[in-house]
């Protein structure tokens, strides 16, 4: 598995390469991963071949390889069968060049709606509608390489076909969830107490603090409802290169008392965050699949969530959570609110067919498709 991000950097992309990962390895596979490196290396569970690489200025955390000499002499010695990238830059050229150079099969998983999200990055000023064809083109000529494209969601699918991706073959696969570590069963009291959130209604938002994931709407649907529901709280768990920016919002909006930004909290302490609060909220524009919504919704947790994308594949109106539209979040939240305590049973029973180790086989079928693929083409 190639990884464009990687630890000590945790987003969408690494959680769900993980999961995958683990899946796999359950199921009596052996996974290495190919990543940057990185001056603040952390233990892992499998073995992981650093590149050497650089520091992304414009978006900290992120790193671009600048070495891969060493990196087909690894592949060779660890006998790889599969190449599959978790990510669409650097890494995912990388990739598939060992994938031609070994004649192994490629699999991509598409992540990243980059189309949106390079404007927020880029180093230099470019009208948006110019930089999305841009990211367009080059997405086209990308996802035309792999033996199989990996779609976390079927809207995602849909999308990159309309806007003109031709693929060999393209399969949907979400990201599972450990519906034994997220359950309702780890709710926990004291988790809000340490927050000073104990007897308050509160909503969770969970993910990384960049400007993509659109907070802003949250902190404002926070502000219209401040009169209406005074012990209203939102819990902000995670951080990010647009932290500071959304503290200063939620201060400029006055709702400073009714925000707490929590940073980064570890992955054993995420059960307890998802099962204790009262629904999670995401008005991120750019989920593929938005893996916090499953992980809320096998916490026995609602949802309240945009209407775009990933999110309403998962989100159903009213039976495990509410939809919104962007000027409509604050309505999501009453409704949700008033039947919230109704939609837990429906939470947790919309996520059972997105078990791990299920993915995990779809994934399994992937790979021998791939390789059906490339025996074709050779």
């Amino acid at each position: 598995m190639f990884a464009d991000s990687f630890h000590p950097t945790v987003d969408g992309a690494v959680v769900a390469m993980e999961i995958a990962a683990a899946g796999l390895e359950a199921r009596g596979h052996k996974v290495v991963v190919l990543a940057p490196d990185s001056d603040n290396r952390v233990s892992s569970p499998r073995p992981v071949h650093y590149l050497p690489a650089r520091n992304l200025k414009t978006y900290p955390g992120y790193r671009i390889v600048i070495s891969p000499a060493d990196m087909l002499e690894y592949l060779r010695k660890e006998n790889v069968d599969v190449i599959h990238s978790h990510g669409i830059a650097s890494m995912a050229i990388l990739s598939l060049t060992a994938a031609r150079a070994l004649k192994i099969p490629h699999v991509l998983t598409f992540h990243t709606m980059a189309n949106e999200a390079a404007n927020y990055y880029s180093p230099i000023p470019i009208r948006q509608d110019i930089m999305s064809r841009m990211v367009w083109i080059y997405l086209r000529n990308l996802l035309k390489r792999p033996e199989v494209v990996v779609a976390p969601s079927n809207p995602v699918k849909e999308e990159l076909i309309s806007n003109g991706v031709v693929m060999k073959s393209c399969d949907v696969v979400p990201t599972g969830v450990d519906c034994s570590r997220f359950s309702p069963e780890k709710y926990d009291k004291k988790f809000l107490d340490r927050f000073g959130l104990g007897g308050k209604r509160v909503l969770l938002h969970v993910g990384r603090l960049s400007k993509e994931k659109r907070l802003d709407i949250v902190l404002n649907a926070m502000a219209e409802l401040a009169p209406k529901v005074p012990d209203l709280r939102l819990l902000v768990v995670g951080k990010g290169p647009a932290a500071d920016d959304f503290k200063s919002m939620a201060q400029h909006l006055r709702i400073s008392d009714r925000v707490v930004f929590a940073g980064f909290i570890p992955d054993e302490g995420l059960p307890a965050a998802y099962a204790s609060c009262e629904a999670l909220v995401i008005a991120s524009t750019f989920e593929t699949q938005g893996l916090v919504v499953l992980e809320a919704l096998a916490s026995g947790t609602p949802v309240v969530g945009i209407r775009c994308r990933a999110i309403p594949e998962f989100v159903k109106e009213g039976k495990n959570g509410c939809l919104f539209d962007l000027e409509t979040c604050a309505d999501a939240v009453q409704r949700c609110l008033v039947r919230s305590s109704s939609m837990k049973i429906n939470a947790v029973s919309s996520v059972r067919e997105f078990s791990i180790d299920s993915c995990a086989a779809r994934l399994e079928l992937v790979y021998e498709r791939a390789a059906k693929i490339l025996r074709e083409n050779l």
